[in-house]
């Protein structure tokens, strides 16, 4: 009679772990976004982004997203503030305060630097994904391919308080100014969204150099910036004569041996403000080096493409930088130029 009632018994647990199981299993959440696609895959049920028609879109490498509805299928919430232009991202314990066209990012009081900041195109405010699906507790997988993302939330992953992620880096506090150094080396650079002014502060830093920052006579705007559009941005980048106005100069480009030239990648390319930074001056003799910010793109040719207009100079090869570069990886490879 025992041997019967221990069989029950192990029945009825077994039974129920099943059960435990297969709800565990039931509670997994998956979402599959599509770029340029209105809708989204919740547990492979079919709904709409928004009410707008409001799609994926990818810049800079990066994916973005009108977060609302992945946010609000986790349970978590959102709230906008178009007087500060900041988003209030909350699931469980985690909290992500985003500010529109700053690469800095809170989680749960943390600065944090993103590749790509949030905009607003189209009228809607467009958010990195990967940064707060992860920081959420979530996994995320991309497929080129297909241009899909896939964001899964698994049942047994806890919403504790996350205190760091992967792509934490420290944020800086230098004003956009040239320093005054001793050394004869100048680290120029242009940075329409502040990722490659991040990476050049730090340059500047390990190569204890000065710093000027290009600014354009006329300012982009999130329209000239809105690369789904034919906007200023991409008129440039399609005119082989384009010369932007660049607002200021190096006063003292004679006192420099050594030039860092950085730059963010558009289509594939510099800027066409380098393009009126290079043809400004006399580079005949100096060493100039150059780098770029990019989420995903290489250097590529954009750096070739820029060597006649500064002939006389000896161009060393370039690096990529993703805009969130820790100080000891822009460091390292400063060391490892050799400079003097």
């Amino acid at each position: 009679m025992k041997k019967i009632l221990l069989a029950i018994f192990t029945l009825i647990f077994f039974c129920m772990t099943a059960a435990a199981v297969n709800a565990a299993e039931s509670d997994d959440l998956t979402i599959q976004l599509k770029i340029d696609s209105p809708l989204m895959l919740v547990n492979n049920e079919e709904k709409s982004i928004d009410e707008n028609g409001t799609v994926p879109v990818i810049v800079n490498g990066r994916t973005l997203l009108p977060i609302r509805a992945v946010v609000e299928e986790i349970g978590g919430s959102v709230e906008w503030n178009g007087d500060t232009r900041t988003v209030d991202l909350q699931s469980g314990d985690n909290n992500i305060k985003l500010e529109i066209d700053s690469t800095t990012a809170y989680l749960n009081n943390g600065p944090y630097t993103l590749d790509t900041p949030p905009a607003i195109i189209g009228g809607r405010t467009m958010l990195p994904i990967r940064f707060i699906a992860e920081s959420f507790g979530l996994e995320v997988n991309w497929s080129g391919e297909e241009q899909t993302v896939t964001i899964v939330k698994k049942s047994e992953i806890q919403t504790e308080t996350v205190t760091s992620v992967e792509i934490r880096t420290e944020v800086t506090t230098n004003e956009e100014t040239t320093t005054e150094n001793d050394n004869n080396i100048l680290v120029v650079y242009f940075s329409a969204t502040n990722n490659t002014k991040g990476v050049a502060e730090k340059i500047a830093e390990a190569a204890d150099a000065d710093i000027y920052a290009i600014t354009p006579a006329i300012p982009y705007t999130d329209a000239d910036l809105d690369y789904n559009t034919e906007c200023r941005a991409n008129k440039e980048q399609n005119d082989d004569s384009a010369r932007p106005e660049i607002s200021g100069m190096v006063e003292n480009m004679e006192d420099y041996d050594t030039v860092f030239i950085g730059y963010p990648i558009w289509w594939g390319q510099a800027p066409k403000i380098m393009y009126t930074f290079l043809e400004s001056y006399d580079f005949n003799g100096k060493t100039i080096i150059p780098f770029c910010t990019s989420g995903s793109s290489p250097i590529g040719s954009s750096a070739e493409n820029m060597h006649s207009l500064a002939a006389g100079a000896d161009w060393l090869e370039g690096q990529r930088f993703g805009g969130g570069a820790s100080a000891d990886d822009v460091s390292s490879w400063v060391n490892s130029l050799g400079l003097k």
